[in-house]
């Protein structure tokens, strides 16, 4: 496994769709910015796929890490 405080950095392209729908939940106040929502959906992804960490409690330690 990697170490958790190894950041790093990538490019996404999104449609137009993505980027309404980004900037509405940051208007109605769910996420502080566009990170914060594609973040959550990663975290949602992987648990929906049952990979590790995010199975277990080390999310809430990558999340304080961040």
């Amino acid at each position: 496994m990697s170490d958790k405080s190894e950041k790093n950095r990538f490019s996404v392209t999104l449609t137009t769709a993505y980027v309404d729908a980004l900037d509405r939940l940051k208007e109605e106040g769910v996420y502080l910015d566009h990170q914060d929502g594609i973040r959550d959906a990663l975290r949602q992804l992987f648990r929906f796929h049952r990979i590790e960490p995010f199975l277990s409690g080390l999310v809430e330690e990558a999340e304080e890490d961040s």
